[in-house]
């Protein structure tokens, strides 16, 4: 009898299926399959059976869409690890070779321009406070959430940008 060639699917937002003769074992060499079968597997970290998928990425919003490699999508730029930004905290980064900051409020993540439209200051290096980016130069202020001006001296907005998270991967949208 011929052995079935052993074929890994990586299911969007979801876990590996792996079909074939298959045999995983643990770094001890426990053996937890062992047979000519089907495995779902783990994708998001997150399941209590790992190595095998308990449908957890369903519930913790797991995201990878591997249709579309996410350097491929056109329009977005991938910035940073999700877990690089914490709720309440700011990161700077580059998008499209302009300085960018992306902060977390509310679970959600944001990305304003990076330059403070009073003085030209790197806003990177000022601080989050609630919603407000606050300039480290003279203490402007602007609404992560739409870019305004809401703090004196500055009062030209910066502009937003889009932001989303595919595979644990921040993108953002380049302007265009």
């Amino acid at each position: 009898m011929a052995e079935r060639e052993l074929v890994i699917i990586p299911h969007n937002n979801g876990p590996y299926e792996v079909r074939g003769k298959v045999k995983i074992v643990t770094k001890g060499g426990r053996i937890l399959q062992s047979d000519e079968a089907e495995a779902w597997l783990c994708r998001c970290g997150h399941s209590a059976s790992k190595p095998f998928c308990d449908g957890t990425h369903t519930k913790v919003g797991f995201q990878s869409n591997l249709d579309v490699p996410t350097a491929a999508v056109q329009g977005w730029e991938d910035a940073c690890a999700d877990s690089d930004v914490k709720e309440g905290d700011i990161k700077g980064v580059r998008i499209a070779d302009q300085p960018v900051v992306i902060g977390r409020v509310g679970g959600r993540l944001y990305a304003i321009g990076g330059i403070c439209t009073h003085q030209q200051a790197a806003l990177e290096e000022g601080e989050l406070d609630g919603k407000i980016v606050r300039c480290p130069l003279h203490d402007s202020g602007f609404d992560i959430t739409t870019g305004q001006a809401v703090r004196l001296p500055a009062t030209v907005p910066v502009p937003t940008l889009d932001v989303k998270v595919e595979g644990g991967r921040v993108l953002v949208a380049r302007k265009g």
